[in-house]
């Protein structure tokens, strides 16, 4: 999943393969907001491009028109910080495994993997998307 830039929502997964046969093969979702949202639609007909508001651009605007669906109440956020401090200040402590850009992480996750009896036989790869 990626939220800025480029957004996108990326599934793979094994899939059966059409027909009568019991054989599957590795297929993906792609949902990139940039190829699927280029063309804005109206009564059947594309009436311009399409352009995608930044991080807070829409934020904002909810703040200017007086609109609070996006924001949380304040004694909501006084749970969420009591419920999430801890586990922040557990966080603090753990320093990320470092790893190659687009690979499928580092070498401890295939550790974990065959620790706990899993063993993968697929052949992700990404594919940055073409923009």
């Amino acid at each position: 999943m990626r939220v800025q830039p480029n957004e996108a929502v990326y599934l793979k997964m094994m899939t059966k393969k059409p027909g009568m046969g019991f054989g599957v093969e590795e297929t993906e979702l792609d949902l990139s907001y940039s190829s699927r949202y280029k063309k804005a639609w109206e009564g059947g007909y594309i009436v311009k491009d399409t352009r995608l508001p930044d991080a807070y651009e829409r934020l904002f605007l909810e703040v200017f028109m007086g609109s609070q669906i996006n924001f949380v109440r304040t004694d909501e956020l006084d749970h969420a910080w009591r419920i999430f401090t801890p586990l922040l200040e557990k966080l603090e402590k753990v320093s990320p495994t470092k790893y190659k850009f687009g690979s499928r992480g580092p070498p401890e996750a295939d550790d974990l993997m065959r620790k706990n009896g899993f063993v993968f036989t697929g052949t992700y790869k990404w594919n940055p998307p073409k923009l």
